[in-house]
């Protein structure tokens, strides 16, 4: 309780508003809905390897690994996103501005996406006969596997875009209650299919791809109601947007040094093994990253109310809340590193 004591003294001094949008509820929250989607994600797996075979799987391995990939795409919108909407909320700013605003993200995110499934597309024949090594999938069931791989991520990444959109306006319950519902139908639809109806990986990935359309739909909807355009037609507002890209380059640098520092290993791998050893491969190493995926939940609630903070001008807040913060993670954290480590 001591930890959380500087949490709680900046709850006491907020105003109403953000009082009612208690850190710690919507810390429970954030973490409770990472929480069932990381277990299921791991639990769920080894399922599919029975089911599908170990060769198969491996692809979806290869799916997992390329979509870390290419949200380099990404080059740090999602989270300047996320801030400038929580900038706003703390600022007397007109609904109709942040209207502008996620509609000029989509307009930026839409050629992002495009590129995306194009680049995979077109390098899904080069990839199936040259890269991956597979022994009983014909190259031409490979390629159209990636194709689809390409189309879904592309979703994804547009989905990402109205998750911060979401997130930056603090409906951590609603955005919660989405993603356990998303990913539910994921799995266990994906489980359903591979175990009842078809083991073609094909099948997999047209299922994933319906449930990736879904989850973009289900996220455009509920972001467009929140912050509507003053039009049908509004187009890009670089007035708005221009600030915003000295920050966004920055987060892009970061992502591309994590991503390099943690992929690059199972990008060398899924050329130097056979898909299947991939497959075993991909598996335990979800299992092992589970730990780092543990800090989002926390991050996704303070960078809005932080940035809601600074917006205010009540930096003396910021940093107590900041530095609470931290000493929780670390009171959590380290001890179930260290008994993962120790019990590996």
């Amino acid at each position: 309780m001591l930890r959380c004591q500087g949490l709680l003294t900046i709850m006491r001094d907020t105003s109403p508003v953000i009082r009612s949008r208690s850190i710690i509820r919507n810390t429970v929250l954030n973490y409770s809905g990472q929480a069932y989607v990381m277990l299921v994600g791991i639990l769920i797996m080894p399922f599919y390897l029975g089911h599908l075979g170990a060769e198969a799987y491996g692809l979806i391995g290869f799916f997992t690994l390329l979509q870390a990939w290419l949200q380099l795409l990404d080059a740090g919108l999602s989270p300047r996103l996320v801030r400038a909407v929580a900038h706003q909320q703390g600022t007397p700013v007109s609904e109709k501005s942040l209207g502008r605003l996620l509609r000029s993200f989509e307009l930026i995110f839409l050629p992002i996406t495009m590129l995306c499934g194009l680049l995979v597309h077109v390098a899904s024949p080069w990839i199936a006969a040259q890269w991956l090594n597979a022994n009983t999938l014909q190259p031409d069931t490979l390629a159209h596997c990636i194709t689809l791989m390409g189309i879904v991520i592309a979703l994804r990444l547009y989905s990402t875009l109205y998750k911060s959109a979401i997130q930056g306006l603090e409906q951590h319950a609603w955005l919660n209650a989405a993603n356990v519902s998303i990913a539910t139908l994921r799995y266990f639809g994906g489980l359903l299919l591979v175990s009842q109806f078809s083991r073609d990986p094909q099948d997999f990935f047209v299922f994933q791809l319906v449930v990736g359309l879904l989850e973009a739909l289900l996220f455009a909807s509920k972001a467009r109601r929140q912050m509507p355009a003053p039009r049908w037609l509004t187009g890009l507002d670089w007035q708005l947007i221009k600030p915003l890209l000295p920050f966004a380059a920055s987060l892009s640098l970061s992502a591309v040094l994590w991503i390099v520092l943690t992929q690059v290993d199972k990008v060398l791998l899924s050329n130097l093994l056979p898909l299947d050893q991939y497959g075993y491969f991909s598996l335990v190493a979800l299992i092992a990253t589970g730990i780092v995926m543990l800090s989002n939940p926390l991050v996704q609630t303070l960078l809005p109310r932080l940035t809601v903070l600074v917006a205010e001008g009540r930096r003396d807040d910021m940093h107590t809340l900041f530095l609470a913060a931290n000493r929780l993670a670390c009171t959590f954290l380290f001890p179930l590193a260290g008994v993962i480590a120790l019990y590996a």
